[in-house]
């Protein structure tokens, strides 16, 4: 079996490279970009270029059986200039048809648990809750229509969706959001945070499963990958404890967040930077579903998930490795 890998740069990408090559499946990966840390040392076929050049696709799915396509834009602010629905919807109808072509037998959606509601948000979230609607913030909308996209075409091919909740832990070269908070939070740049959390799982734990449904798994199906629901309260108290370090930021209420959401966005734009936090940021933390259901993946996937505190523990200590907590 050969594979062909989208967004392998990425934090998912990267430990999906780990587990392909563990288990010595041929690998090609699509990077955008000059940034191959990702493959370093790992026996993988590397093709630089991005989803919209016509010549990248075929290159990368040529004599491949599976695609796994992770390729997304993460956003919390909107999509003020279409970049997110240019990528996320554009670019996988653009995957789709060249996996189409090229003759793929089973194509894996990587898509977010944020293409369902959330609300309500004490009520176990399994598959069957309603997906989101066209009120729903872009990044979400997006990440839906990418999965239609990927399953309209379920009848020409195998089609498996993936919704991961929150990805933390090692290999998180660029670093992702999350993992720049664990980076920031262990230097003191976060003097305060927010009174909410999210469902986290484990990066490794999640490209376990997704490799295993590259031969496991029903053609069709969506399956939820979480963990279970934590606080950022307690992301720093276990932060402390693998650090040996005091790490204890003030942690704010919603009201406070709300209120502060006009003045961040004003430095922001002064500063011409994303802004520390938008509303979408706010709603994910103080809103999301704190019962979500992996029990599908867990018989069909073979998916299991391991302690947040090992997670947060080996996450520290490959940033350490790494060097990232020595940087300015």
């Amino acid at each position: 079996m050969k594979v062909a890998l989208t967004g392998a740069a990425g934090h998912l990408g990267a430990a999906l490279l780990q587990e392909l090559t563990k288990r010595n499946i041929q690998v090609k990966a699509l990077i955008r970009g000059n940034d191959i840390r990702c493959c370093t040392g790992l026996p993988v076929e590397i093709i630089k270029g991005d989803l919209h050049q016509p010549e990248t696709l075929p290159k990368l799915m040529q004599d491949c059986d599976v695609v796994i396509h992770c390729a997304a834009l993460i956003s919390v602010n909107g999509d003020p200039y279409g970049h997110v629905h240019k990528t996320n919807v554009e670019g996988t109808q653009l995957v789709v048809d060249n996996a189409l072509q090229c003759g793929i037998k089973r194509f894996i959606q990587i898509s977010s648990i944020h293409a369902f509601k959330q609300h309500p948000s004490l009520e176990v979230l399994t598959e069957q809750r309603e997906q989101v609607d066209e009120k729903a913030f872009a990044y979400d909308r997006s990440k839906l229509a990418g999965q239609k996209i990927a399953l309209a075409a379920n009848n020409k091919m195998e089609v498996l969706v993936i919704h991961p909740t929150s990805i933390i832990g090692p290999f998180d070269f660029k670093p992702s959001l999350m993992g720049q908070v664990i980076i920031d939070m262990h230097k003191g740049r976060l003097p305060f945070i927010f009174n909410g959390g999210f469902d986290f799982c484990d990066c490794r734990d999640v490209a376990h499963a997704i490799v295993n449904a590259t031969t496991m798994g029903e053609a069709g199906q969506a399956y939820l990958l979480g963990g279970k629901w934590h606080s950022l309260k307690q992301l720093a108290q276990f932060l402390s404890e693998a650090s040996s370090k005091k790490i204890n930021p003030v942690a704010l209420p919603y009201v406070a967040a709300r209120l502060g959401l006009p003045v961040v966005k004003l430095i922001g734009a002064l500063q011409k930077k994303e802004p520390l936090y938008t509303i979408e940021a706010l709603e994910a933390l103080f809103t999301g579903n704190r019962f979500i259901s992996s029990d599908k993946a867990k018989a069909a996937l073979n998916y299991t998930s391991r302690p947040f505190e090992e997670t947060i523990q080996d996450t520290f200590q490959w940033f350490a490795n790494k060097g990232y907590l020595d940087r300015n």
